[in-house]
């Protein structure tokens, strides 16, 4: 019970990012070019994140599903470190057109938090 709701919550996470993207996807675009995200990433990324939501969301948590999501974030989160390192202005838009501020200590920590109960989900799966 317990892996399951420590899995939905990062799919409603995901979810609600991916979400956000679609719901502006050309100022996404734009935002994602802006940091110098590749285009084909920028276009694949928004239904990837609610597909891997839906899943775990959707799904009892599984080794594939929680791996899939902590490898994403992991990446997502080297990507804002290397953005704050560079002192970066462009916004964030990890949740699409809403982030307007640019990626911060804040958007590392609750990755981090993130990858977090996606551990304590495949410690309890």
């Amino acid at each position: 019970m317990i892996a399951r709701l420590c899995a939905a919550v990062v799919g409603v996470l995901i979810a609600l990012a991916g979400a956000a993207k679609l719901t502006d996807f050309n100022q996404w675009k734009r935002d994602a070019r802006a940091q110098n995200v590749w285009p084909f990433v920028a276009v694949v990324l928004p239904p990837l994140e609610l597909l891997l939501g839906a899943l775990l969301i959707v799904l009892a948590p599984t080794p594939g599903v929680l791996g899939i999501a902590t490898l994403l974030l992991l990446i997502f989160t080297a990507f804002l470190l290397a953005q704050i390192a560079t002192k970066s202005v462009v916004p964030c838009a990890c949740f699409g057109s809403k982030s307007k501020r640019p990626p911060s200590m804040r958007d590392v920590a609750r990755n981090l938090g993130m990858m977090l109960l996606l551990f304590v989900a495949a410690a309890l799966s």
